[in-house]
């Protein structure tokens, strides 16, 4: 490298006389090289001509020469320079000397520190950084002299001391940094030696035939290219499940089944997982470590053989069975027990286990066979005294068919237990008794039909009669007169047969007779309302037994059998407390208190007794009962009212399940029909009983006669709630049929408005809407005002003129456009006057302020 060195007169560095100096040429790095002082020149930095010029070893010598151009230094004698040393320079220029002196090198540099890389690994994508190192003389000059990746020359992508690896690879190739330097001095020129890092990567990914799997687990036939890295581990996954180290790069076993995956490990980092090996479970070694086993049961005829499974192992299986007689498989013969039969005789019998694993093969196992089967020779002696002695093949258990035809009370098909007969006789039959079952009457027993088997002893049969279960002394015979004390008793005739070798004595009995009493009789009934809903009876009974049952209607009588069952005369179920009962413990006076009736009560109370031995009572009754007015007027108490329907007297309901049919009419026979639901939670208005109308097709109605006064005066009442409008037209109450009708309507589609119509004139009703519970009223004055008035809740909401009564023989409500809500009650009285004092009766019954 050439430098020029400026230095002024006098000085060995830089001294100046104004903008001249002295320079000199064809240095290394600052230096001059023993025996290469030619090409060094001096010159003025402004060109002003050298007058005089001197080279030598020393200041201010002439041992080089005194030109332009000093000699060859190694031409000198001295052997000033065959060490480190300086060459000094003279010039004088227009009266002035300008000196200057530079180092003299004799040998080249040396390396202190060699080059060197950052780290000995690079991931591919990162970033290489090196150094230069140093040398052990200054000034010298640092280069590259090589940069190379496997011997390709990457120096024109060196960037200072830095070279990026992005989009490299080390996959199939060696990934070899190579890195060498060049030092140069006027000293010479030395070369480092190289220096060498790796460029790597994560392993790729193992290919298909890198690795396989078994029935011990992962097989690794090779490793795939670790990116210059060494693998030291592969990790591995079952069903894409939680990433595991196998620690180690060799076969490992595995314990699980599944969708296998793997991938190895490096310094670098972790390769992609490789594509899938399914390792599936091998089929299990079913085996059936044990023989099946027969039962205990003897060979004999009859008798059941009953197969125990031999213990399997290897998985589960679904089992079948399969008997032989001999070799050969019996037809059907295919569950876990199998009776022996007649074609069995002479043969051994064997079962055959079956297991059967999901999808695989049966495997099977063979009982022990049992010994030959032999007959069952079941025989049968008639002792003619109602006895039979049999006898059959030692061990036999099975039940045969005993068949007799003769004597006719005997005859009949019997299943006979042949192991019962091994403890004691069997009683096979039991004939009825015979006779009136009343005190005074003679009852009979036919002797029982007994079975026994001789080999236990003989038999002896010891005859009674028991009642209530309990064994009569001293009756032993085959009659019995029925005392006093077996009244309402039950009486059985008793057989105890015994045999020596029997494990106890064995007693049959005929089927009991109850011998009756006469009925109950009540008497002395009378009834009053002791209360708001509540009704207190009191009566007198003669029998000290038994249940009192009663229910409270005001319809039709029920029968006695119907006031036990708890219903009215039409059969219709009553709820509580309309129906009940109390238990009798002693004869004499008796007291019903019947609670929660709904008011105002009119109804009668009816009353039976049951006993156990008399059966039912005839039926009693109260006199009608009523609730005393309330308000100065009540339907019941008013000699103007026409009709009254009450849905609080559930008693005067018909329905079954709470499916209402009829609601009847309280004072008359207008009875309305229909359907609608009653006795339910949900009809509860005030703790009082309704009839929901569930808007759809629920509807009460009465036709065929004319309930509307000729005179054309009258006042209807109605309570109901209104819980559904759909239609402008749906209606409250209509009556049509006549030459002039009524109708009173929602005249609104979503809410009740209401409007009144009669005999051609209407009007909207004011103050609406009226949805919810109200008392609605209308009130025809025909001869005196010729008006018709509405009412809501006891005001007026609408007036029209009135000329022509009402005919009307088919009275609805609830029906047209048909309107959902709750029928509570409603009346018609012919008196004008009673509207005021019929709002305040209802209001107060069903709570409307």
């Amino acid at each position: 490298m050439g430098l020029s060195i400026s230095i002024g007169s006098g000085q060995d560095s830089s001294q100046r006389s104004g903008n001249r100096s002295l320079t000199l040429t064809g240095l290394i790095d600052g230096a001059a090289r023993p025996g290469s002082a030619s090409g060094i020149t001096a010159a003025f930095s402004d060109g002003f001509p050298v007058q005089s010029l001197s080279w030598g070893s020393t200041a201010g010598g002439a041992e080089f020469g005194t030109a332009v151009s000093p000699q060859e230094f190694g031409s000198a004698d001295t052997g000033l320079f065959e060490a480190p040393g300086r060459l000094y320079v003279t010039a004088r220029a227009a009266g002035r000397d300008y000196s200057l002196s530079v180092p003299i090198r004799t040998a080249a540099p040396v390396f202190a520190t060699p080059p060197a890389f950052d780290g000995p690994l690079y991931k591919v994508g990162t970033t290489v950084g090196f150094a230069l190192g140093t040398v052990d003389v200054a000034p010298a000059t640092l280069t590259v002299a090589g940069f190379a990746l496997d011997g390709e020359d990457r120096r024109a992508e060196i960037d200072g001391l830095s070279w990026t690896s992005a989009g490299e690879t080390a996959w199939g190739r060696e990934g070899e940094l190579r890195l060498q330097v060049r030092a140069e001095s006027s000293g010479g020129v030395v070369l480092s030696a190289p220096v060498t890092a790796r460029l790597g990567n994560v392993p790729q990914a193992f290919a298909a035939a890198d690795w396989s799997v078994d029935a011990t687990g992962v097989r690794i036939a090779a490793l795939p290219d670790d990116g210059n890295v060494p693998i030291t581990n592969i990790r591995y996954r079952i069903d894409g499940g939680p990433d595991q180290s196998r620690g180690g790069v060799t076969d490992f076993a595995l314990s699980s089944y599944g969708d296998i995956q793997i991938r190895a490990v490096n310094a670098l980092g972790i390769g992609a997982w490789s594509d899938i090996k399914t390792r599936t479970a091998p089929a299990p070694t079913l085996s059936i470590d044990s023989a099946p086993v027969l039962g205990t049961a003897a060979a004999v005829e009859g008798n059941t053989l009953t197969a125990t499974a031999g213990s399997v192992s290897g998985g589960p299986s679904v089992r079948t069975w399969q008997w032989y007689r001999g070799s050969a498989a019996i037809s059907g013969a295919t569950g876990a027990s199998y009776e022996l039969q007649a074609a069995d005789i002479g043969q051994r019998i064997k079962v055959r286990q079956i297991e059967t694993p999901s999808g695989g093969s049966p495997v099977t196992r063979d009982s022990t066979a049992s010994p030959v089967v032999v007959a069952l020779n079941f025989q049968a002696r008639d002792n003619g005294d109602g006895t039979f002695g049999v006898s059959y093949a030692d061990g036999a258990r099975s039940t045969v068919e005993f068949v007799l035809s003769q004597p006719t009370v005997y005859a009949g098909s019997f299943s006979l237990d042949l192991a019962a007969l091994e403890t004691g006789p069997v009683c096979l039959v039991q004939p009825a008794l015979s006779g009136t079952p009343a005190v005074g009457a003679v009852l009979s027993a036919t002797r029982f039909l007994w079975v026994y088997q001789p080999t236990l002893g003989a038999l002896s049969i010891s005859p009674g009669w028991r009642r209530n279960g309990t064994v009569l002394a001293g009756e032993s015979g085959s009659t019995h007169t029925v005392t006093a004390a077996d009244a309402g008793t039950d009486l059985q005739y008793i057989e105890t047969g015994t045999q020596s070798g029997a494990a106890a004595p064995v007693t049959a009995a005929s089927t009991a007779v109850r011998i009756g009493n006469a009925a109950a009789v009540l008497s002395g009934v009378s009834g009053t309302r002791s209360a708001a809903g509540q009704i207190t009876v009191t009566l007198t009974t003669d029998r000290g037994e038994g249940t009192i049952f009663h229910v409270v209607t005001g319809g039709a009588a029920p029968s006695a059998a119907q006031i036990a069952a708890g219903t009215g005369a039409d059969g219709t179920p009553l709820a509580a407390p309309y129906r009940g009962s109390i238990s009798v413990v002693a004869a004499g006076p008796q007291t019903l208190t019947i609670s929660g009736l709904a008011e105002p009560i009119s109804a009668t109370v009816y009353l039976v007794q049951q006993t156990g031995s008399g059966g039912l009572s005839a039926p009693v009754s109260t006199a009608r009962i009523a609730s005393p007015a309330t308000s100065g007027y009540s339907p019941q108490g008013s000699a103007s009212a026409l009709a009254w329907w009450d849905a609080s007297d559930e008693a005067t309901i018909t329905h079954a399940a709470g499916a209402a049919s009829q609601i009847a009419d309280k004072i008359g026979t207008a009875h309305l029909s229909g359907t609608g639901t009653t006795g339910v939670a949900a009809s509860d208005v005030n703790g009082l009983n309704t009839i929901v109308m569930d808007g759809v097709g629920n509807y009460l109605q009465h036709s065929g006669t004319a309930l509307f006064p000729a005179d054309g005066n009258w006042v209807l009442t109605i309570v109901a709630s209104i819980d559904g409008v759909n239609h402008l037209n749906d209606t409250l109450v209509s009556a049509i049929g006549g030459s002039a009708d009524l109708v009173v309507v929602s005249f609104n589609a979503t809410q009740f408005s209401g409007r009144l119509g009669i005999s051609g004139a209407s009007a909207t009703f004011a103050g609406g809407p009226y949805d919810g519970l109200h008392v609605f009223q209308v009130k025809a004055d025909l001869t005196g005002q010729a008006t018709a008035t509405a009412y809501v809740d006891g005001t007026v909401v609408a007036s029209v003129p009135y000329a022509t009564a009402v005919d009307a023989t088919t009275l609805r409500f609830f029906r047209s456009y048909v309107m959902g809500g709750r029928f509570c009650e409603a009346f018609l009285d012919r008196d004008l006057s009673s509207q005021a004092a019929a709002y305040d009766h209802v209001s107060s019954k069903w709570g409307i302020s």
